[in-house]
């Protein structure tokens, strides 16, 4: 006996869908920066990979990490900002409640469920307002009083993606300001770098629920330009000119349907060929 399918059933999958829809869109345009191009090296950039340096004669060691530019960063971090902000309709959270909804509806296999609440577990360990070392944390001390200040990588990472970049959270930056933007700068790129990642595995895990027909209604999402590539404009047609109506006053220009009229000229008739060049002087 089938069970008819309730108008209200309807409107949640219609939501659900519509919120991962969001999400995708926004991931796409994730997958696409430049950033995301050398996964291996996003990846480093995630893990906070550095290279080591000893001077065998001395006993120092250097360590060194590597970071693109700083607006090329920037930029990441503005395309991922929205997907970790609550009242975004491409949050994280929509999308996976969403993507849970869809699935169970489907009745997709429990391995695939296993992937989603592992998913949930990684996306909820991104906390922008967290206290908590991520990979490390910086100290710096007044010499004179002995006093010293702490803060986790966390805590600077998140201050220059609002602080610096994204808002002008004054709070967040008087807290870091002793460290300056260079140390924010610095705990913020393995951030954005692991939020990307998340971002394009998550995008990926949807892809493949979709391909194996747990989801569907998501092709004009997956279809639809994101990004921008070619950034020469070029149209072809036909341009006119007339004169103004009156001194001071914008032009009237005609519907699309109408006739011109006799005021407008095709612009090569108003500008005409270009003046030949002189001749050059005959040598004697």
């Amino acid at each position: 006996m089938l069970a008819a399918v309730q108008p209200e059933d309807q409107e949640i999958e219609r939501n659900a869908r519509a919120s991962l829809a969001a999400f995708i869109l926004r991931a796409r345009r994730v997958e696409e920066h430049s950033l995301a191009r050398d996964r291996a090296a996003l990846h480093r950039l995630a893990r906070m990979e550095f290279r080591v340096q000893v001077t065998p004669s001395t006993g120092k060691a250097t360590w060194i990490q590597e970071f693109p530019p700083e607006e090329q960063v920037e930029s990441a971090a503005a395309r991922v900002r929205p997907l970790i902000l609550n009242d975004d309709p491409t949050h994280y959270g929509k999308a996976l409640k969403a993507l849970s909804y869809l699935l169970h509806a489907s009745g997709a296999p429990e391995p695939v469920m296993k992937d989603l609440r592992g998913l949930k577990a990684e996306w909820a360990a991104i906390q922008p307002k967290g206290q908590a070392v991520r990979g490390y944390y910086m100290q710096v001390s007044n010499t004179d009083s002995g006093e010293f200040e702490q803060l986790t990588d966390n805590v600077l990472g998140f201050a220059w993606i609002y602080g610096d970049v994204v808002h002008a959270d004054a709070e967040r930056l008087a807290q870091t300001r002793k460290f300056g933007v260079k140390e924010r700068f610095r705990a913020a790129v393995p951030l954005v770098a692991h939020i990307m990642m998340l971002t394009i595995g998550t995008l990926n895990f949807i892809r493949y629920t979709q391909q194996h027909g747990m989801v569907s209604g998501l092709d004009a999402a997956f279809d639809a330009e994101v990004v921008v590539t070619e950034t020469t404009f070029r149209a072809e047609g036909q341009v006119f000119l007339s004169e103004p109506d009156s001194s001071g006053q914008p032009m009237t220009v005609p519907p699309i349907d109408q006739n011109l009229g006799d005021d407008w000229k095709p612009i090569h008739e108003v500008l005409g060929p270009p003046d030949p060049a002189p001749a050059s002087p005959e040598s004697p």
